[in-house]
């Protein structure tokens, strides 16, 4: 049930368009077997030596180890922020059916 190839990467985006938008690019091209969208999530952090706090739209993408250069690099081109989060987790365990689908699902690069 655990797979080193699975990960799960965290993106927010300012709004649910672009999150929309860049979500659907990325299963388009199969860099993610799926894209979950949270909205309304509060951020708050430090820029520019003030702290802010936006509210925000988080992504988890499901994806394999192989993709995520080219995953960081598609979300990079077309995010609105200066810095794009991507924090690349990996999971304790996932049901061997569900690795089969995001194996499926997603293409080597």
């Amino acid at each position: 049930m655990n797979d080193p190839n699975i990960k799960i990467v965290l993106c927010s985006f300012p709004d649910m368009v672009s999150a929309r938008q860049i979500g659907t690019n990325i299963i388009r091209k199969q860099l993610a077997a799926c894209v979950n969208l949270i909205p309304k999530i509060e951020s708050i952090y430090q820029w520019n030596g003030k702290i802010q706090s936006e509210s925000e739209i988080l992504g988890i993408f499901k994806t394999k180890k192989e993709t995520l250069k080219k995953l960081e690099s598609e979300i990079s081109i077309s995010h609105p922020y200066e810095i794009p989060e991507f924090i690349v987790l990996a999971p304790e365990g996932v049901s061997s059916k569900y690795l089969e689908w995001i194996d499926k699902s997603t293409n080597s690069v």
